[in-house]
């Protein structure tokens, strides 16, 4: 282990080299309560894991006008409205939240209805709730008919090529290409989904290639690699999805650093907003270049036009190929995107020794960085290890989503 990580199973507690704020009692954070209540009820409703990062964004930005219309000095994302004043900020973020999440889970009404009168009971009834409740309600009622069209449910018609380098379906179950749409969702802070779109894959005559080939093949087959335990443990912790990861990391920085109502709503906005610009950024590229995975060019090595490259017919990656383009990384590009926006943010609030925690689903083993790029890194190799990607895409990835973070800390959420 790199002596900037820390590794620690079932802790409780976030590593800060200057001690820690008493955490909040969970429902004094509506912007919290709400994110967890999101990925319950997208989990009731089935929906799938690569869109509710886009339910994520529109519920936290929603959530951040709203505050932000009350109590906020900042920039508003969408919509800042006159508003009547007394006004409560907290019941304005429960309403946000609750509309938002009612438009994207019609069928989940009872579990959002049961959410929402418990955060609104801790608000006393006053015409400062009602004033509240009326800006969250014009404030996710503006955002949602503004991304009437964004996208987000379209169903959208994907035929695989053929050829070298080309993406075709994998084994073991050789399934039909998945989460096409998400290459043409309209993003939350970019331009257009190819604003920061990289330069695509090595020639497959290049020098770059033939590395990428033979590092993974050496270090990603999934027996008789030359991987040492510890690459093999940091592979393995970095399996499961980004989307496992880093929300429930973006959550529990914001309740363990105790951030007030407007402080989390606007970290929270910003994490979440980067969490999905960032797969909406590099879908676009996934989808453009259609570069195939190293399963496939590794079992075809000999039809690549490389003499250099030899071909495997048995290969097999340490990890299940998910079934969709290979270049760049989602998993880099996200984890690049949300773990630098999570650093700027609190480091302008001045939490500049904050570790950032991460979390596998599946083992219950943490991990503690200290800074995006040291968590960034290990991401790029472990996703390598897995026989996912080739390090091109790894570290293109990594490059998108810093591109990302560094537009929204440019761009957004700035002081008025």
């Amino acid at each position: 282990m790199t002596r900037n990580v820390f590794v620690i199973t079932c802790v409780v507690l976030l590593c800060v080299a200057h001690g820690s704020r008493t955490p909040v009692a969970a429902s004094s954070d509506p912007i919290t309560e709400w994110s967890v209540t999101a990925s319950s009820v997208a989990t009731a409703s089935g929906m799938a894991p690569l869109r509710t990062p886009i339910t994520f964004a529109l519920l936290h930005l929603a959530m951040y006008d709203a505050v932000n219309s009350i109590v906020g000095d900042r920039v508003p994302y969408a919509t800042h409205l006159n508003v009547a004043h007394p006004a409560s900020a907290m019941s304005a973020a429960v309403e946000a939240g609750y509309q938002v999440l009612l438009a994207e889970f019609p069928g989940q009404r009872a579990m959002l209805d049961s959410k929402y009168h418990a955060l609104l009971a801790d608000v006393p009834d006053s015409v400062e709730k009602s004033n509240g409740i009326s800006v969250g309600a014009a404030v996710a009622r503006q955002l949602l008919e503004m991304r009437a069209n964004d996208g987000r449910n379209a169903s959208i018609t994907y035929v695989p090529g053929s050829g070298p380098g080309v993406w075709v379906p994998t084994p073991p179950g050789f399934l039909a290409v998945t989460t096409a749409f998400l290459a043409r969702v309209t993003p939350f802070t970019m331009d257009s989904p190819s604003q920061f779109r990289p330069a695509g894959p090595p020639d497959l005559g290049s020098r770059k290639w033939l590395a990428d080939y033979n590092e993974v093949k050496a270090l990603g087959v999934s027996t008789g690699s030359t991987r040492s335990d510890e690459q093999t443990a940091t592979a393995l912790f970095w399996e499961p999805l980004a989307g496992t990861v880093w929300p429930a990391t973006i959550r529990r920085i914001a309740r363990e650093q105790s951030l007030d109502l407007a402080t989390s709503a606007r970290f929270q906005a910003a994490a979440f907003a980067a969490f999905a610009d960032g797969l909406i950024a590099c879908w676009d590229a996934k989808f453009h270049f259609n570069s195939w995975r190293p399963v496939t060019a590794i079992q075809q090595g000999d039809t690549d036009g490389n003499p250099r490259t030899d071909a495997d017919p048995g290969w097999e990656p340490l990890a299940i190929t998910p079934n969709f383009p290979e270049y760049p990384s989602g998993h880099t590009c996200a984890t690049s995107a949300v773990a630098h926006t999570i650093e700027n943010i609190l480091q302008h609030e001045g939490l500049q020794h904050l570790s950032i925690p991460t979390r596998n689903v599946v083992s219950g083993q943490e991990r503690f960085y200290r800074s995006a790029d040291d968590a960034i890194d290990e991401v790029v190799e472990a996703r390598m290890l897995l026989g996912l990607h080739f390090r091109s895409a790894d570290e293109d990835g990594a490059d998108l989503g810093r591109a990302i973070a560094r537009h929204i800390r440019r761009e957004f959420f700035r002081r008025r």
